[in-house]
């Protein structure tokens, strides 16, 4: 029995042992951490006293008076006896005031800056505005000759723009003319030509043309006819010659009275109108002599809106052109661009060409054909356009004139 009390005994006694050890360990381990802790705190409060400015957006109240101290984290005062009734009375009556930080209802509260936009500096220069496009220089946009200029330019969003359009063709000759709702041509080129037209038309979206004007009574522009009626209806046909005084005519008589188009004469002098007030105009002339041929009689055609103008000479060559010199104020054929006479198989009088005074020519043939009249555009320096193989388009807000070459649907 007594082995079995020392047994146990010591048992208890190497329990109670380590139980202690661990005790100490703890109390070290806590001592340590309480020191750490100390110190943490005692480097805070150093470093609040060296006054490191706050930044602004964690700025809530506003800065206090100077000489007003922070409290600061330190250790509790050391516990005292509880406190007399003379003792408080005393205290009372020397009780020294809570900082302001402790009194919100009597300090003003600072926004934070992130609340609200902050007032622009009283020496604030403003960001120039962005200067204007600037105004183009030249009347004439030329993008086929001179595809960069003004790559970016475009008429205003309200202005009205008349459109010319010249179908992909050669030796013969036919124009369309947009303006509003309003739709005219002048000439219909031959049947091969009329059918390059009549695909333009449809690529337009044009089904319908109000007056389609006849410089004269040549297959190359007339006898295309019927595939410009099919692919957009011709109100009215405009001549200047006698129907009977060409094949050409006489086919273009039966073919209307066929398709119930109306056909009347316009004379030379004639104005004719395009939009609500009549702001395009289309000015026609005509030489009367007799001793002339067709070519030589053929009308000549001046559109003009506002300021821009584009002359179209027929089949005139040089004879005629004289003539026409003599017949009208040589002044009136001013003109920004010039349908060149007769696909330029010929070379233009001089006094002509310098009556025009034209900055750009549009030729109804093929460049590179080395007829004379190529080359005298050539020797004159003049910037060209060949219809051949694409479509013209010449357009003009009454002030400019933008001209591109469209490649054709196939």
């Amino acid at each position: 029995m007594s082995l079995f009390l020392i047994s146990e005994h010591k048992k208890n006694h190497a329990k109670n042992t380590k139980y202690r050890i661990m005790r100490d360990r703890f109390s070290r381990t806590a001592a340590l951490m309480t020191a750490a802790l100390l110190l943490f705190f005692a480097c805070c409060g150093s470093a609040a006293a060296k006054e490191t400015p706050v930044p602004d957006w964690l700025v809530i109240f506003e800065e206090e008076p100077a000489g007003t101290v922070m409290p600061t984290a330190t250790p509790s005062p050391a516990p005292t006896a509880a406190p007399t009734a003379t003792s408080t009375a005393t205290a009372s009556a020397t009780e020294t005031p809570a900082p302001n930080w402790l009194q919100p209802e009597e300090t003003e509260w600072a926004r934070p800056s992130w609340l609200f936009t902050p007032e622009p500096p009283a020496d604030r220069v403003d960001r120039p505005s962005p200067a204007p496009t600037p105004v183009p220089d030249v009347d004439l946009i030329d993008h086929v000759n001179q595809p960069g200029l003004l790559p970016g330019f475009y008429f205003g969003k309200d202005a009205k723009i008349l459109h010319i359009w010249i179908p992909n063709i050669r030796d013969a000759d036919e124009a369309v003319l947009l303006f509003e709702n309003q739709v005219y041509m002048i000439d219909c080129g031959d049947d091969r030509s009329g059918t390059k037209g009549a695909a333009m038309l449809r690529y337009l979206g044009v089904d319908h043309v109000d007056l389609m004007f006849n410089s004269h009574l040549h297959h190359d522009h007339i006898n295309g006819l019927d595939e410009t009626d099919d692919a957009a209806r011709v109100s009215a046909l405009r001549i200047c010659f006698p129907a009977d005084s060409t094949e050409s005519g006489m086919k273009m008589s039966a073919d209307c009275y066929a398709r119930n188009i109306p056909v009347s004469q316009f004379r030379h002098g004639d104005v004719y109108t395009m939009g609500t007030a009549g702001e395009v105009t289309l000015t026609f002339w005509k030489n009367q002599d007799p001793a002339l041929d067709v070519n030589n009689q053929s009308a000549v055609t001046m559109v003009q809106y506002g300021e821009r103008t584009m002359l179209f000479t027929a089949d005139m060559e040089k004879a005629g052109q004289e003539a026409l010199l003599q017949l009208i104020d040589p002044s009136l054929l001013r003109c920004d661009i010039l349908k060149y006479p007769h696909h330029a198989k010929s070379a233009l009088s001089e006094s002509f060409y310098e009556a025009t005074g034209a900055s750009l020519a549009v030729v109804t043939s093929v460049q590179g054909r080395n007829d004379a009249g190529q080359r005298y555009l050539s020797l004159k320096r003049m910037p060209t356009i060949f219809t051949s193989d694409k479509y013209t388009h010449l357009a003009t807000d009454g002030t400019y004139w933008l001209v591109e070459a469209v490649t054709p649907v196939q």
